[in-house]
């Protein structure tokens, strides 16, 4: 049987496509594994949201060639649209090169070229993902045009996929996994073009009364209303972490960006959250060193980020993206990874007082694996806890605990006894 590697780079929907991919090798007879292992083929499905993640695609290829040096690869995804000659110059390794668009007739490509006898005893195809947290995968496209990002320009533009199949997938996933993330390229334009839609609150109704809970992946501050977490909060089994898109806590710099918002406006966001949530984590990403980015203009985000209390923040330095308005942008940006560090720190400092407060606390975690003799999973609000059992657990269920004390990157827990 022909075995098949699938490595994915990048965002959730990624994830999603990729194991869209192999459920359709698996129906073909192939033998498909996720990750970097060793095979007879394998795919590549790349991400451009950075210079970093296109050199980490194209680094992929390398890494193959030591564990097979005869593969056959096969690439898709954000930097094989963006830049598919970094790939086709690979000569005859590379067998076949597709962007974002159709990336699932990739599996009908590689059964076409290489042809196995199919498998007729296959009734049911295995999730190949670890399914602790399962992805739903709901829109895809993107019409903001962020000044600094070429998403939009690989991903098209903003598409939400109907309700009838977003809630077959849900009974789907919700079989297999306790928890599921709802993602899309851009989450928060669910349902804008579906006439009478009700939008994301749409998709957490097909949630109710099921065990399974369910989050968002990402969103932005236009969706947050107080009807939108007024219903929320009326889901036991929602997850209260929000990652609230901020970039900057400059206006200058907001403005520059073109997220349609500001700093004020955001915050405004925040509390409301806090009004229905008091203990949620409002997590968010921060992309140091934008071109106008002035000295003054960082120091506004930097306290920006002290007033909001992000639980936790992904930092990012900017990424000249060839082909986005902000290429061509004057750059006056000094003092980069100074300006990191500085934002780093704060981050850091904020995620442990938040851990901190959260001591003492009862919370429900699904088990997802084991490292260093500690059992690890996340609470609802996304705290990482470290559990010792001398029972064994089983992952992918569900245990309540209370947090002792801080750990690492996450807290110390003790299972409650029921």
């Amino acid at each position: 049987m022909n075995k098949v590697s699938i490595i994915t780079l990048g965002c959730k929907v990624n994830q999603v496509e990729s194991e869209m991919i192999a459920e359709k090798l698996e129906k073909f007879g192939y033998d498909v594994s996720m990750g970097l292992n060793n095979s007879d083929i394998f795919v590549i499905n790349t991400c451009a949201v950075t210079n970093e993640a296109e050199r980490k695609s194209r680094n992929i290829v390398a890494k193959i060639l030591k564990i097979n040096p005869n593969p056959k690869i096969y690439v898709c995804g954000c930097s094989a649209e963006n830049n598919p000659e970094n790939f086709t110059q690979k000569g005859e390794i590379i067998k076949k090169v597709i962007g974002t668009k159709n990336k699932i007739q990739l599996a009908d490509i590689i059964k076409n070229d290489n042809p196995i006898k199919p498998n007729n005893n296959i009734t049911e195809i295995k999730r190949v993902t670890d399914r602790t947290r399962a992805v739903l995968w709901v829109q895809n496209g993107c019409n903001n045009f962020c000044t600094y990002c070429i998403i939009p320009y690989l991903r098209g533009r903003e598409v939400s996929f109907p309700i009838n199949e977003i809630k077959s997938e849900v009974n789907k996933l919700c079989k297999v996994s306790k928890e599921i993330v709802i993602a899309g390229i851009n989450l928060s334009a669910y349902g804008k073009d579906i006439k009478g839609s009700d939008g994301l609150i749409e998709i957490a109704r097909l949630f109710k009364n099921k065990e399974n809970r369910f989050r968002f992946s990402s969103l932005e501050v236009n969706v947050i209303t107080d009807e939108f977490l007024k219903e929320l909060s009326t889901f036991e089994n929602f997850c209260d972490q929000f990652h609230l898109s901020l970039q900057s806590g400059s206006n200058n710099t907001l403005k520059a960006m073109n997220r349609h918002y500001t700093k004020e406006q955001y915050y405004d966001k925040v509390k409301l959250i806090r009004k229905y949530f008091p203990n949620a984590a409002i997590t968010t990403d921060i992309i140091i060193g934008f071109p106008t980015e002035t000295e003054d203009d960082f120091n506004e985000s930097l306290e920006f980020v002290k007033q909001v209390n992000f639980s936790e923040m992904h930092i990012f330095p900017y990424s000249r993206r060839k082909g986005t308005v902000a290429e061509k942008f004057k750059n006056i940006a000094t003092n980069i990874p100074e300006r990191v560090s500085k934002m780093t720190k704060i981050a850091l400092f904020n995620k442990m007082n938040y851990i901190q407060n959260n001591l003492g606390t009862t919370h429900q975690v699904v088990i997802e694996n084991m490292k260093n003799g500690y059992y690890l999973g996340h609470t609802k609000n996304y705290i990482l806890c470290y559990i010792k059992s001398d029972i064994p657990l089983k992952s992918n269920t569900y245990q309540t605990v209370i947090l002792k004390e801080p750990f690492e990157d996450g807290a110390i827990a003790e299972i409650v006894k029921m």
